[in-house]
């Protein structure tokens, strides 16, 4: 699958990402789908699969509104 550069808004998803769940978590673990979303298989920092976080999709929901907060994002979807 063709790779792409994230935009600012599913690299400040990535940064949360990071601050919860650690540096492990890079955008060279990010892939894209047939439809062009980044998405990403968050692991802890012991190896652990914890979420898998359609980078797009919440940037997007971020940004409209859907979801409020940078607190609602993190607990309810990433689960921080």
């Amino acid at each position: 699958m063709p790779r792409r550069d994230l935009t600012a808004a599913e690299a400040g998803i990535l940064r949360i990402i990071q601050e919860g769940y650690g540096l492990q978590n890079t955008a060279d673990e990010v892939f894209f789908t047939d439809t062009h979303e980044a998405v990403i298989f968050v692991k802890a920092s012991d190896g652990s699969s914890r979420v898998m976080a359609n980078l797009t999709n919440l940037a997007t929901w971020r940004a409209d509104g859907t979801i409020p907060s940078d607190e609602e994002l993190k607990r309810d979807w990433l689960r921080l």
